[in-house]
Order: C-alpha cells, then structure tokens, then sequence
C-alpha cells in the first residue's frame, strides 16, 4: 500500500495532467489539483484544464469550484487539500496533489498554518498605496522588522506574498511553519531540455488560440470579468483583456502570452528547486511513468 501523498507538479505544458492520470490508474489514485486558474468555472482552455474525457475515469478536485469574481488564497487550498487527502485516504484511495502553482505545493508540504486568518481589503488597499508612495522595498523591510522569519521566506520582489503576509502579522493571529507534518509526501517534478520545453509553450498558446481562447475571454467580460479580478491576473486571460482593452494588438497580445509563459516557466522551476523534490525527466512518457511507478510503493489492492 503507498504510504505517501503523492505530488506531480513541474513547469507550464510538461503534461502533468496526462502523466498523473495514468500514474492514478495504476496505483488507484485520485487527483486534487494544485492550480490556481483552474479552481474558476469558465477558465478553462487558458488554463489547460483537463476534460472530462482526458480524465479518463479518474476523479478530480479542485477544479471550477469558483467563480470569476471570487478569491481563492494558499491558506484556503491548504485546508481544503487536506481535508480531501483524508478523504481520499479514507476511500482506500491514494492522494495525488498534481498542478504548477508553485504557491500551493511549497506551503502544502512545509505544512504552513495560516489558523484562519482571512483577507483584509482595507488593509490591503493601505499596504499597496504604502508601496506606491515608498516602494516595494520600505514594505518589504517593514515585514522584515514585524517577522524575519516569513520575510525570509519571501522574494523581495513579490508584492502580492508580502502583502499576505503583512495581513498575516498584523493580524492577531499568525502563520507559522508548525513542523509536525499532518501527511508524508512523494513529490515528483516533471521537466525536459528548456529548448523543448519553451517549444512546447509556445505551441500550446497556439492550439489555445486555435480552440477559442479569445472567445473564452470575451464571454468572461460578458459575464463581468476584469483586470482587477484575481483569475484575470492569470497568463492568458490578462494579456487578452488588455487587447480587447485596446491597449496592444492581437499579435502582440500572443506574443506576450508565449514570454510571460516562459518567463512563468523559469519562476516555477527556481522554486521547486526550493522543497526538493524527485526530478523526472517528461519525455519519453513511458519512461516518466515508470519512474514514478518505481519510487511509489504500492500493492495490487488498490
């Protein structure tokens, strides 16, 4: 029987979805997505979420659950990841946590506890204004006096982690990395030659736009979505509101997309770098797969 959660994450268009459900076919797993466009409904070529075909049988989480005009944080996907991983568990099933936000999989396995400290948009809006007026450093070193511990665990330049976590100090209550993991993990990062990869980046905007991305963004606005809503941050959609903003071309729009997906590429990868994790390489697939298959343990009961 496997002991662990399984993790299969790695940077944009490895193909982590199609991997992963071959691996829970095999071992008899069920999938809680770690993405964080994916979580909204009508979000779903410019997120490269999987169909339901694509699932094949396999039961998935964590995907259209909200919609355009709500947020989600790291803290709420911790808790609702654990709480599906004991369900899971409990089915006599294997958990396998599988998606690219870096975010998400980081806080999951350092088992961060935010102890229900809910966002503050009064705040927010001060503490953003603070780094207008002063600039991203002054915050950045305002969170470094209140807690030097999270400030360490931050990028200097990533405003919207060193507001949360701004949000988190002020507050009465506080995040903490507790130390005493509730799960064991086996974490697997997909990834192949950058050459390959960034090919396969730009080929995939491609098909998107080929399957109706722009006209998925243009039924979001009609259902209200904007540049200030959070899933519009995401790669794709806010590049697009801008072209249908009139603020660049259709060409140059794409072109934007295919860089902030690379570039988005390059950020994932430095930060998996960061938990650890077992490095397989993507392609052939039949070898990825029984390289995972190899590192899990598993019995035929599943």
């Amino acid at each position: 029987m496997i002991k662990d959660v399984i993790i299969i994450t790695g940077p944009t268009a490895v193909g982590k979805s199609e991997i992963a459900v071959t691996v829970a076919k095999k071992i008899g797993g069920e999938i809680i997505s770690a993405d964080s466009m994916q979580i909204y409904k009508g979000l779903d070529i410019g997120s490269g979420k999987i169909t339901s075909e694509e699932m094949q049988g396999v039961k998935h989480y964590l995907l259209s659950f909200k919609n355009i005009k709500q947020t989600y944080s790291v803290a709420e996907f911790c808790e609702d990841c654990k709480k599906l991983i004991k369900e899971i568990m409990l089915k006599g099933k294997v958990p396998i946590v599988v998606g690219g936000t870096g975010l998400y999989i980081k806080a999951l396995v350092n088992d961060y506890n935010y102890f229900g400290v809910k966002r503050d948009d009064e705040l927010r809006a001060k503490l953003e204004s603070y780094a207008e007026n002063k600039g991203l450093a002054e915050l950045y070193n305002m969170l470094k006096k209140l807690s030097p511990t999270m400030a360490e665990k931050i990028y200097p330049t990533d405003k919207k982690r060193i507001v949360r976590a701004l949000e988190i100090c002020k507050s009465k209550k506080r995040e903490f990395n507790v130390n005493s993991k509730q799960f064991t993990y086996k974490i697997f990062a997909l990834n192949t030659d950058r050459n390959v990869l960034y090919d396969r980046i730009n080929s995939r905007v491609n098909k998107m736009l080929e399957m109706g991305l722009l006209e998925e963004v243009k039924n979001l606005v009609k259902e209200g979505l904007n540049l200030e809503d959070q899933c519009a941050k995401g790669i794709g959609y806010a590049e697009l509101l801008k072209y249908l903003n009139g603020n660049c071309t259709l060409s140059e729009a794409v072109e934007k997309i295919k860089q902030h997906s690379r570039n988005y590429a390059k950020r994932q990868l430095t930060l998996l770098r960061g938990i650890n994790p077992i490095w397989v390489e993507a392609f052939p697939r039949e070898n990825a797969i029984d390289e995972i298959l190899k590192e899990v343990e598993y019995g035929h009961d599943n």
